[in-house]
């Protein structure tokens, strides 16, 4: 009985603990900020729309790609910001990338605004023209409206009107606008490759990336601002099996099509282990705090739930688990071309998305482990490094997170790891603080658009846009 009367009491004082932990766990950051700033809109519906009408689409083989439009395309933004272009040093490298020099009153804590201006290629479907560039029922359309010409001609807006008014940024300050993205290309490799050569090093660098997202988090009403502060790496893993073939009249039991499509759904039962970032923690720390109250329970007493809440994230979407672990995804599978011959060579790619706690070699022996043949080969290619997460400490970031609450008041701002490549990553080798974000509210239609149909992006979010590159513009 005592023993009973012992268990209770712990009980009853584990409930209080977590009840006290969770009244107290509360986030201490002023998110409804009232910052005014007079923000001039430069005709900024009339310069992105002229920019979507040039379709610079990149391709993976260079002799499909317009290389002429490229260079339309620079020459039609030369055209729109010629204040830009006269107070600033420009630099074209050969592969159409745009770097762009504003000399400020140091070059102690330089500052980099990125952006691309390749799109991805059009599929029959549109409602409109993907290249119109014209406002249609509130939305400016055209392919590039969301990612990335919208962040480029905000940037250069702003500075545009800047300039005009005699603006010194506090320290030197960098455009590089990138073209060939969309493909992992390497125009902003050069770019990071002369500042390395002149000893420039970021105090901030700031590309695409997360957006203004509503209901991203159970239980949080708050409109979210997501920075990304470290992005997944990247491998392609193929697996190829040589075996007997033959007439399919005859089928042998367990030939190489089988023992490939055995490994395969073995790696689709066996994820990678799932682990916690110090980002993922900080996310979770900063939402957390703004769910309701049962999930606030879970969040502020992580020291006895974290194993649920990663058991969770791992099985509740595909993007909670992306963000604890190493995703497989099965994109390409080839073997025979003929209906009636059992093929000799079958092989399949896997496109990798490497979290920060794994490496590629990681990832190759888990693949070993789990399909368990030595009969399957696997090679990897086409490696993108990993770089370690921004600090959130960092001036910089704060620049961002501040620049965010006063342009979006009562929004949310947290870290987070971005799933898919962006140029940034490039510059982890040069600087300690690279943050992807897009200044801008999407909606889940919206982001449908981001290499699908009907990409656009609506007038009222443009200017909003615009009005975030103004006030970043007073605080570098």
């Amino acid at each position: 009985m005592i023993a009973l009367y012992i268990c209770l009491g712990l009980l009853a004082l584990l409930i209080i603990v977590i009840l006290i932990r969770t009244v107290l766990y509360k986030d201490k950051t002023d998110y409804n900020r009232n910052v005014p700033i007079d923000c001039k809109k430069d005709d900024i519906v009339y310069k992105l729309g002229e920019m979507l009408k040039i379709p610079t689409i990149s391709y993976p083989n260079k002799e499909e790609v317009d290389f002429s439009k490229y260079q339309e395309y620079i020459e039609l933004t030369k055209k729109l910001y010629p204040t830009v272009f006269e107070k600033c040093e420009f630099t074209q490298t050969k592969e159409y990338a745009i770097k762009l020099k504003l000399k400020g009153l140091s070059s102690d804590n330089p500052t980099v605004l990125m952006a691309h201006y390749d799109v991805v290629p059009v599929t029959e479907g549109w409602q409109h023209d993907p290249f119109l560039g014209e406002v249609i029922d509130g939305y400016l359309y055209g392919r590039g409206s969301i990612d990335t010409k919208c962040t480029m001609a905000c940037a250069l807006s702003a500075l545009e009107v800047a300039l005009k008014d005699n603006y010194v940024p506090k320290n030197d300050l960098y455009l590089c606008f990138g073209s060939n993205e969309e493909i992992y290309g390497d125009s902003q490799v050069k770019i990071v490759e002369q500042l390395k050569q002149e000893g420039i090093k970021p105090a901030l660098v700031f590309d695409e990336g997360g957006g203004v997202i509503n209901n991203a988090f159970p239980g949080v009403k708050k409109d979210t601002a997501f920075l990304g502060v470290v992005e997944k790496g990247m491998v392609n893993v193929k697996l190829s099996i040589d075996g007997n073939g033959g007439h399919s009249s005859t089928p042998k039991r367990n030939g190489p099509a089988i023992r490939l499509a055995n490994a395969l759904v073995k790696l689709e039962k066996n994820h990678m282990k799932p682990q916690y970032t110090k980002t993922v923690k900080e996310m979770l720390n900063i939402m957390g705090r703004h769910s309701s109250f049962g999930l606030k329970i879970v969040f502020a007493n992580m020291w006895l739930f974290k194993g649920l809440v990663k058991k969770l994230f791992t099985i509740l979407s595909a993007d909670t688990n992306a963000l604890l672990t190493s995703t497989f995804a099965f994109t390409i599978l080839n073997g025979g071309n003929q209906t009636n011959i059992i093929p000799n060579h079958v092989e399949a790619n896997i496109n990798v998305r490497v979290a920060p706690f794994n490496t590629p070699d990681e990832v190759v022996e888990h693949i070993k482990k789990v399909i368990n043949d030595d009969s399957i080969v696997i090679t990897t290619s086409d490696i993108n490094k990993m770089y370690g997460e921004c600090d959130f400490t960092l001036p910089g970031y704060e620049i961002i997170k501040e620049t965010t609450i006063e342009t979006y008041p009562n929004t949310l701002v947290a870290p987070f790891i971005m799933l898919g490549g962006t140029d940034a990553r490039h510059y982890n080798e040069i600087s300690d603080c690279v943050i992807r974000f897009s200044p801008i509210k999407l909606t889940n239609e919206d982001r449908k658009g981001i290499h699908g149909l009907d990409e656009k992006i609506k007038v009222e979010t443009l200017e909003k846009c615009l009005e975030f590159y103004h006030r970043l513009l007073t605080k570098i």
